[in-house]
């Protein structure tokens, strides 16, 4: 399961944005991750669960965006939505398809404790 690796790696990251720009207590980290992806995000939330475990983001809230997959027929350069079960383009049943949105995982957005608040 590759999402516990990636959650310990967004975590890092976060917590060194954090001291770099010397904020506060982080109380919300949005992620984003694409259908294309590979990420499973349940198991993201279950991993996330586990690593933030015993450290200063065992109270932060997590939020996870879907991003629409998109690919790219090389063969008629039809862009369409790929659907998990049927790798062909609908339009010339190509196999040769390319990515083009949705193939990511991206820290959003931090949110911070506002100590005016």
């Amino acid at each position: 399961m590759h999402e516990m690796g990636l959650m310990d790696a967004v975590l890092r990251t976060v917590e060194r944005i954090r001291q770099e720009q010397q904020l506060g207590p982080v109380r919300k980290i949005t992620i984003e991750v694409g259908e294309l992806s590979g990420v499973v995000p349940r198991f993201l939330e279950e991993c996330y669960e586990a690593v933030a475990a015993g450290t200063p983001f065992e109270e932060t809230e997590l939020a996870l965006e879907m991003v629409p997959g998109l690919a790219r027929c090389e063969d008629c350069c039809n862009e369409f939505r790929p659907a998990a079960d049927v790798l062909r383009c609908p339009a010339c049943s190509g196999e040769k398809l390319t990515p083009i949105a949705g193939k990511d995982m991206t820290i959003k957005e931090i949110e911070v404790y506002d100590p005016e608040n």
